[in-house]
C-alpha cells in the first residue's frame, strides 16, 4: 500500500495502516533524533514520545509535507520541550567511532579530526546543529528546513554557514 493510502486508512482508524506508517519511518526518525540530541537514551525517549504524539494526532496531519517530515517536526518540538523542562544545555559527549584504515598513523589522525568535528558539532546550540543535520545528512532544502524549524530561510542559511565555518576552522 502506498504512503498516501496508509495515511488515509490510518486517519480512518486502521491501526495496521498506522503501524506500517510508523515502522516505515522509524529508522529515519530515530537517526535524526539521535543526531539532534547526541544522547542515545534521550533519543529513545524523544522518539517514543514523538511516535505517541503522532498516533494521538494522526488526524491533524495535513499532507502538506511528507509523513517523515511531519514526524521530524514533532520530534523537534518535543526536544525543545525537553530542553525547556530540563533546563539543559546540549550535552557534549565522546562517541567511539572506528576507522577501517590499515595505517595506524593515518587512522589516529583521522580519528582525532573526526572526534574534534563531532565534539564541535555537539557543542553547537541545537538549532544550528539541527539545521546542519537536516541539510547535510538528510538532504532537506532550505525552504523545508525553514518550515520545519519555523524560521526564515536567511536564518537557516546563517545557522548552516556558522556550523560549516566552525567545522572548517578545525580542519584548517
Amino acid at each position: 500500500m502506498e504512503t498516501s493510502e496508509l495515511i488515509k486508512q490510518a486517519k480512518l482508524g486502521n491501526r495496521s495502516a498506522l503501524n506500517m506508517l510508523l515502522q516505515d519511518n522509524y529508522k529515519k526518525l530515530f537517526g535524526f533524533v539521535i543526531k539532534m540530541t547526541t544522547d542515545e537514551n534521550v533519543a529513545e525517549d524523544i522518539t517514543q514520545e514523538t511516535l505517541l504524539k503522532a498516533v494521538l494526532n494522526i488526524n491533524s496531519y495535513k499532507c502538506k509535507s511528507s509523513f517523515s517530515t511531519w514526524l521530524i517536526q514533532i520530534s523537534i518540538n518535543t526536544y525543545k520541550d525537553y530542553l525547556r523542562k530540563s533546563k539543559l544545555v546540549d550535552p557534549v559527549e565522546h562517541i567511539d567511532e572506528t576507522s577501517s584504515t590499515d595505517n595506524l598513523e593515518n587512522n589516529t589522525i583521522t580519528r582525532i579530526e573526526y572526534e574534534k568535528a563531532i565534539k564541535e558539532l555537539k557543542s553547537m546550540p541545537y538549532k544550528k546543529r539541527t539545521a546542519f543535520i537536516l541539510k547535510h545528512y538528510y538532504g532537506y532544502s532550505l525552504e523545508e528546513i525553514s518550515i520545519l524549524m519555523g524560521c526564515p530561510i536567511g536564518t537557516v542559511k546563517s545557522r548552516i554557514n556558522k556550523c560549516i565555518e566552525a567545522l572548517r576552522e578545525l580542519v584548517w
